[in-house]
């Protein structure tokens, strides 16, 4: 039986991470003021269907660059990390080549890390994220990919 996988962009992943280390530390964290801990309730829902979650080496990058905007939770965070990294079970690192990734017209205005969630799609893998440009490119290879700004407001209502 193959695993259902879904790929998380920089900013849900963030917020996946923080909540899951400390879901208080989502409301002190600067980088995540438009979630609140009943938006990591409805991104564990949606998560909760899937056995795998797929990260790119650049959102790790990013994410971990990102944490350091909240000092408090940061080793909490880290740790958590290290983890699901050592587990080998939940979360899954792929590797988009650079010269898939460039080659894309998305590249062009979503940048490199989230052309690289584009060829996910484009591989079967579902994504989940929160930027409506990148959305809409995720959403035109793989129709299960998820707007989560709009999953969050349709499971808090």
């Amino acid at each position: 039986m193959s695993r259902r996988k879904v790929a998380l962009d920089t900013n849900v992943f963030l917020l996946f991470l923080v909540g899951l280390a400390d879901r208080a530390a989502i409301a002190r964290h600067k980088r995540l003021t438009a979630y609140d801990a009943g938006s990591y309730d409805v991104l564990c829902k949606l998560l909760a269907s899937y056995d795998e979650i797929v990260v790119t080496p650049g959102c790790l990058a990013e994410t971990t660059n990102l944490l350091d905007s909240d000092k408090g939770s940061r080793q909490h965070c880290y740790q958590m990390l290290k983890e699901l990294i050592l587990s080998g079970e939940e979360l899954r690192e792929r590797h988009v080549p650079a010269d898939k990734v460039v080659v894309q017209r998305p590249f062009m205005w979503l940048g490199f890390t989230d052309a690289s969630y584009v060829e996910l799609a484009a591989q079967g893998i579902p994504v989940i994220t929160a930027d409506l440009k990148l959305y809409l490119q995720v959403f035109e290879k793989n129709e299960e990919s998820v707007n989560f700004a709009s999953a969050a407001l349709g499971f808090a209502g």
